[in-house]
């Protein structure tokens, strides 16, 4: 699995290589829209169009097909946490009680600092991504959510620097 990053001129699209794009039902054109929506939002379709090189009508009517698709499923703001003074971005491997995974993901999904959550495959079974305001914010969640008889273990790691974003969430 790998990407290309397109070299013609003032275009810095970067997108995946057609072996990963089988698996995704969408087309290099969808993709190429999808990136530059995800760098800013709020890009007209008239740029889009001339980005990606096709009008801007079909542009319109791409993007009304991913939202129908629910492959785009919203646009928002992204916090950039390198930038921010006050941010703590963290993941937490979790060793759940697998008869009590349904109640601790349910549990978790619905805390406003977890911004992602995954089943894993190892003895850790759940991988949290969370951001927090501050140190003692973390240290707050840790004590309330993490100190509980269905979570047998866990561990923290706080991200000190990105080197690379996600291509589909920019965190």
């Amino acid at each position: 699995m790998g990407k290309n990053i397109s070299h013609r001129k003032n275009e810095d699209i970067e997108y995946w290589e057609p072996c990963c794009l089988d698996r995704l039902p969408i087309d290099d054109a969808d993709t190429k829209i999808i990136k530059i929506l995800m760098k800013n939002s709020r890009t007209s379709n008239v740029d889009i169009a001339k980005k990606v090189g096709i009008s801007e009508g079909t542009v319109r009517h791409r993007i009304d097909q991913l939202k129908a698709k629910n492959i785009i499923r919203g646009f928002i703001t992204l916090i950039d946490c390198e930038e921010s003074d006050n941010c703590v971005k963290v993941f937490i491997r979790l060793k759940v009680d697998e008869a009590r995974l349904k109640d601790v993901t349910d549990a978790l999904k619905g805390h406003e600092r977890v911004v992602a959550l995954y089943r894993v495959n190892n003895e850790f079974n759940l991988l949290c991504e969370c951001m927090f305001r501050s140190v003692i914010e973390l240290q707050e969640f840790i004590d309330s959510r993490l100190h509980t008889d269905d979570i047998l273990d866990s561990t923290v790691q706080m991200v000190t620097r990105s080197y690379k974003k996600c291509l589909w969430t920019g965190l």
